[in-house]
């Protein structure tokens, strides 16, 4: 616990009032009372000498805001949302991460700044937070002046919100990675899973996802594959659950002899029960931006920590792995030349990207949207959508593969089913195909995964375009055109050339789609396919 003479004497350093008083120009600045209370708010310190007086009347921490104002002291609790937003000039990104795992707790700010780099942001900052995380900061000089139609300054708390949400799950899904019982993270840092466990008190259930290892899909059942005895017969394709104890019958709807055979219920939609264990930082990190107000506050750089009796000490991004927490001990702290959220630094524009990938992001929704989804988005598409409305990636698929045909396999189903081919149809097309790779699919893999799809009688979205799912363009499928930067997913870059298309009507026939002649031959067939079907009832 931080003691009396330690506070007096640290406070005491004309540096270190300074740099309190540099860092808080423009900002709410609230004094704590041994971490157990704030000081009246507002307030601000604008000479050296407030500091010592505060911490005489027993402030021993000081926090900031995390919103820029263009006067600090008219702050209100009774003001409302356009009050605040007149009065805020702007807020800087400070993402928080607390973790009681020192080495975890490290890696993961080590890794978010990774990321950061990834989306061209270049003006960040890291401190101690000075107990058992970090503080990264971006400047708000470096956000892209709007954003959705709105001011930037405006958005928010659910600006740094989104922000923290999209960063830890793609630091999470891109760069850590669960190897035997060690968690990877980038490309060299290792960490024992029981370690980690032992660390947290959590199980590795807790800490731990299951990913199809077919889809990407993230599989939200932890238990196993259920088995079931089945009846499939190989003379219409009828399949029927057995019941128990029965071996042989005939067909319900032919007639034909079959005999029953155990098989396994999927893990996943797409029809896999195997899956690869992935590490979820959010069950063991708190990244307490996601859970921030209006008028939120954090550590001041240079404040000291009242547990840990630790100072917030700014240091270097490039080597915050090597960071240890005897440097921020009072008597070890300097002045030193990495400031927080240095303003000079921050380049307008150059958060662009991170701001246009966040904003998108949605973490509610899996890599396969919902039937309702899928439904209002392709009910203009009538019963098929003709090969030339086919992006880029699925044309250079059906050309013929020389790796990743199973994968191909599924992502050609699904990409068919959403576009409104008849099963018929696609079967024909994927027998097609296969005589165009270099090494042909078993077509029992073929007559696989249509019937499963046929029993399903559900439709899931082929996996996402890169950056989302890298999986196209690992494979080599993935030439982008003009329209492929605008959308996430193949089945919507069809949609949209789809929607073009139909905003053409036949003269005198004004809001009727020009269909193609491939679109009117699958029209007639699957009419005549549902009156066989009627019939047949």
């Amino acid at each position: 616990m931080l003691d009396l003479s330690t506070t007096l004497l640290y406070y005491k350093r004309k540096d270190i009032q300074d740099a309190l008083v540099d860092y808080g120009k423009n900002r709410e600045v609230v004094g704590s009372f041994k971490g157990q209370g704030f000081a009246k708010r507002p307030d601000t310190i604008q000479y050296p000498r407030d500091v010592i007086e505060l911490v005489k009347q027993g402030i021993t921490s000081f926090h900031v805001s995390e919103e820029v104002w263009h006067n600090p002291l008219q702050l209100d609790s009774s003001m409302n949302r356009r009050d605040l937003d007149e009065l805020r000039m702007g807020w800087d990104l400070v993402l928080d991460i607390d973790c009681p795992f020192w080495q975890l707790s490290k890696t993961t700010a080590w890794l978010i700044i990774k990321a950061l780099k990834e989306h061209g942001v270049k003006s960040i900052s890291c401190k101690f937070s000075g107990n058992k995380g970090f503080h990264l900061g971006v400047p708000f000089e470096a956000f892209p002046e709007k954003i959705s139609g709105n001011d930037t300054k405006d958005v928010f708390p659910e600006g740094p919100r989104k922000i923290a949400e999209y960063l830890v799950n793609y630091m999470s899904s891109k760069h850590t990675k669960v190897d035997g019982d060690s968690v990877i993270f980038g490309d060299s840092v290792s960490l024992p899973l029981k370690k980690i466990e032992e660390d947290t008190k959590k199980t590795r259930d807790e800490i731990t996802t299951k990913s199809c290892s077919s889809c990407g899909k993230k599989i939200k059942d932890k238990g196993t594959s259920e088995s079931k005895s089945t009846f499939y017969c190989n003379s219409c394709g009828f399949e029927e659950e057995a019941k128990t104890d029965e071996l042989f019958k005939k067909c319900t709807k032919c007639g034909y002899p079959v005999e029953a055979a155990e098989t396994k219920k999927a893990l996943c939609d797409c029809g896999s029960s195997k899956y690869e264990l992935k590490f979820n930082p959010l069950s063991v990190i708190e990244v307490d931006t996601i859970l921030i107000a209006s008028r939120h506050l954090y550590r001041m750089p240079y404040s000291l920590h009242e547990k840990s009796s630790l100072a917030s000490v700014p240091i270097d991004p490039e080597k915050i792995l090597d960071f240890e927490k005897d440097m921020a001990k009072p008597e070890n702290v300097k002045i030193n030349e990495f400031k927080f959220l240095n303003l000079e630094e921050g380049v307008v524009g150059e958060c662009n990207e991170l701001f246009r990938e966040a904003f998108d992001f949605n973490p509610d929704v899996d890599e396969e949207e919902s039937d309702d989804t899928i439904k209002k988005d392709f009910e203009s598409l009538q019963e098929a959508a003709p090969r030339d409305l086919f992006p880029p990636c699925i044309k250079n698929i059906l050309k013929g593969l020389k790796d990743g045909k199973k994968r191909s396999l599924f992502i050609l189903t699904n990409f068919l089913t959403c576009c409104g081919w008849q099963y018929d149809d696609i079967e024909k097309i994927l027998k097609e195909w296969n005589q165009n790779n270099e090494e042909q699919l078993r077509e029992v893999l073929i007559t696989g995964q249509l019937r499963y799809h046929k029993q399903n009688k559900k439709k899931v979205l082929p996996p996402n375009c890169p950056p989302h799912n890298t999986y196209l363009k690992d494979i080599g499928v993935c030439v982008p055109d003009n329209i492929c930067s605008r959308i996430k997913n193949p089945v919507s870059y069809t949609k949209r050339k789809a929607f073009a298309i139909s905003k053409q009507a036949e003269p005198g026939k004004a809001g009727r789609t020009r269909l193609t002649e491939e679109q009117k031959e699958m029209r007639r067939k699957h009419r005549k396919k549902l009156k066989k079907e009627k019939e047949e009832n």
